[in-house]
């Protein structure tokens, strides 16, 4: 959202053209024969010029500033929220005394209010004068057409801002939905739809390349007795440590899935030596996990399966690492 207490000189809104500005304050001028036309932004108790008539007459400069305390046409703008006309101000008992007629050359204003796009006051849209004057109906209801200008350029890019800012909402909440739909929320680790994409991958590329690929297959042991002696948060601890240490121990070109409560699947890009990552694996796992002012410990059985030789899709290679994995349990509990 536009923040309607900067300064649009000191701080220019993108997409905002203040040339066309320009060029219609001079033609504000140059139409009613005055001194200068001029768009005033009111913030934070001061006034300053965001734009004024470059003709030779001006005593107005950009970016001109006064404060609220001092008695203005376009202070009367902001406390009645409506047009101010005054024809001839050395004459009238109430403006006579304002700074700008007593110390400076006005003798005449005639001024619209400006609004932000939510209807918030933006400042003034006005026709000062060196002399008096007597302006007819129909420049008085001109001037408060050609301010439409300024209220649909900032209009314009409000919309512009408000369109980016939803935008960039959008691109946000599509990367979480893309977090949601392919990683695991405990862990970070890729889920079964991302795994499932992976290994399909590496089959087009090994049939592409003539070349082979390993996934490998390991749930953790000793991991029911960590939930029931210590709870479900040390459990937590435990898969988001295990999920974190073997991302480590692999390449980054490698991708680690949980798949399940305590099942895990890599897929390498290439074939692997068997028992060489098994006791890697089994090392980086049963490495000690600090809960508390204990240590927790867990192992693993593991299982591998290498494209084609164990399976040629990735349903036949699941199941083989699967077997594979069940297998190794087996030989572990015998030799518990």
């Amino acid at each position: 959202m536009i923040n309607t207490s900067n300064c649009i000189i000191e701080h220019p809104l993108e997409n905002l053209n203040t040339e066309n500005w320009q060029q219609l304050v001079n033609l504000m001028a140059e139409l009613f024969d005055a001194a200068s036309g001029v768009i005033v932004q009111y913030r934070q108790q001061t006034f300053n010029v965001v734009a004024t008539s470059d003709n030779d007459d001006n005593f107005l400069q950009v970016n001109a500033t006064w404060p609220w305390n001092i008695k203005s046409f376009c202070r009367r703008i902001v406390e009645t929220n409506d047009k101010l006309y005054v024809k001839n101000a050395i004459d009238d008992s109430e403006w006579a005394c304002a700074p700008p007629v007593s110390k400076g050359p006005v003798r005449s204003y005639l001024g619209y209010p400006l609004y932000w796009p939510d209807g918030a006051l933006f400042g003034s849209f006005c026709i000062i004068d060196t002399k008096a004057t007597d302006y007819s109906t129909a420049l008085d209801k001109t001037l408060g057409q050609l301010k439409l200008i300024v209220e649909n350029d900032l209009r314009y890019v409000s919309h512009i801002i408000e369109t980016n800012i939803l935008l960039a909402e959008k691109t946000v909440q599509e990367r979480q939905l893309k977090k949601l739909a392919l990683y695991d929320q405990l862990t970070g680790c890729a889920n079964r739809n991302l795994l499932i994409d992976r290994v399909n991958y590496q089959i087009a590329q090994a049939q592409r390349n003539n070349s082979q690929f390993s996934l490998v297959y390991f749930d953790l042991d000793k991991f029911k007795p960590v939930n029931d002696n210590y709870g479900h948060q040390c459990g937590d601890l435990v898969l988001t440590n295990i999920g974190k240490v073997v991302k480590a121990a692999v390449r980054e070109t490698d991708t680690l899935a949980r798949i399940g409560g305590d099942e895990f699947v890599i897929v390498m890009n290439k074939k692997i030596n068997n028992d060489k990552i098994k006791q890697k694996l089994l090392e980086t796992i049963e490495a000690p996990i600090q809960y508390g002012d204990i240590n927790v410990s867990v192992t693993a059985s593991i299982g591998i399966a290498t494209y084609p030789d164990d399976g040629k899709t990735t349903k036949a290679l699941l199941a083989a690492a699967d077997a594979d994995m069940y297998s190794d349990k087996a030989k572990n509990i015998i030799a518990d």
